[in-house]
């Protein structure tokens, strides 16, 4: 296993922003990156299912973030295949390592660099999967180009990206809140800008991934149960970290954005239950070929 390279001021230049805001600018996603994961297990299943990972295959995902993607694709491609995870985020690198290392994997490189221009050996990949991680880049046409490069010639793409916010209960329930509380939904930025929902246009996704060189674009609707907290309290405690990581109460005074955090809590008792508080949660599921 080998654990990558640091990124060139060069080739980083394109998405320095998001550069920053995963290393730095996020303190509370870090913090509940157990959870995170949590969320993001059932869609991350999805995507193993679509994407039929075979023993001997060479991957790379995309976006890898803390690593567990990365290591369930070395599992399925080992004891001959092997991943690169690549990420923008040396932040999300490091416990990244510490899980790698801690399964004793030897196929897992993890690389720390821009996968929208970092130059891959071309024609070197298999598959190229991603759990949550392409919706980040500033050129995305210019990012598929990228990874369609990166693939053989029959090579598939496969992975998950959120829809629009309000297809999925559990995101749906906190814009209700802030409704509540500042009279208008979160600004999330103009539609399309690099961000959680830049891919919620499932039309303009699909122009996007052609336009980089795939083929048979497939964008399937996937809804998923997602456990989002221990009970009301923690699920909006939760919530709240992710309004507070995308400054959805910016410049809001103290009390409205306690009266979001009770709207949140109000919101969820109806879904707190034995499990935690599940809700669904909705995704696009993507598969292209090279």
């Amino acid at each position: 296993m080998t654990h990558g390279q640091a990124l060139s001021e060069t080739t980083d230049r394109p998405n320095q922003a998001q550069r920053a805001k995963w290393n730095d600018g996020q303190p509370r996603y870090h913090e509940y990156a157990d959870r995170w994961e949590q969320v993001w297990a059932p869609f991350g299943q999805a995507m193993f299912d679509a994407a039929r990972l075979q023993p001997g295959e060479r991957v790379l995902d995309v976006g890898c973030g803390y690593g567990t993607a990365t290591i369930e694709a070395a599992e399925r491609v080992a004891p001959s295949g092997g991943v690169v995870g690549v990420d923008i985020s040396a932040a999300m690198l490091e416990p990244a390592r510490e899980r790698v290392d801690a399964t004793g994997l030897d196929n897992v490189e993890l690389l720390e660099a821009d996968a929208q221009v970092h130059q891959f050996d071309a024609g070197s990949f298999d598959a190229v999967i991603s759990r949550f991680g392409t919706m980040f880049f500033a050129d995305p046409e210019a990012a598929f180009a990228n990874l369609a490069r990166a693939l053989r010639s029959g090579g598939r793409l496969t992975f998950v990206c959120w829809q629009d916010p309000r297809n999925s209960e559990w995101i749906a329930a906190a814009f209700g809140a802030a409704v509540a509380a500042l009279g208008r939904a979160p600004d999330l930025g103009p539609p399309g800008a690099p961000g959680p929902f830049a891919f919620a246009d499932g039309d303009r996704l699909a122009r996007l991934i052609t336009a980089g060189g795939f083929r048979e674009v497939s964008l399937e609707a996937s809804t998923r149960p997602q456990r989002v907290g221990d009970n009301a309290d923690d699920a909006a405690a939760f919530l709240m970290s992710i309004a507070a990581d995308m400054q959805a109460f910016a410049g809001a005074p103290d009390d409205v954005v306690a009266a979001a955090a009770n709207a949140l809590r109000t919101a969820y008792e109806p879904y707190a239950g034995p499990h935690g508080v599940v809700l669904d949660g909705t995704v696009w599921l993507v598969s292209a070929h090279r």
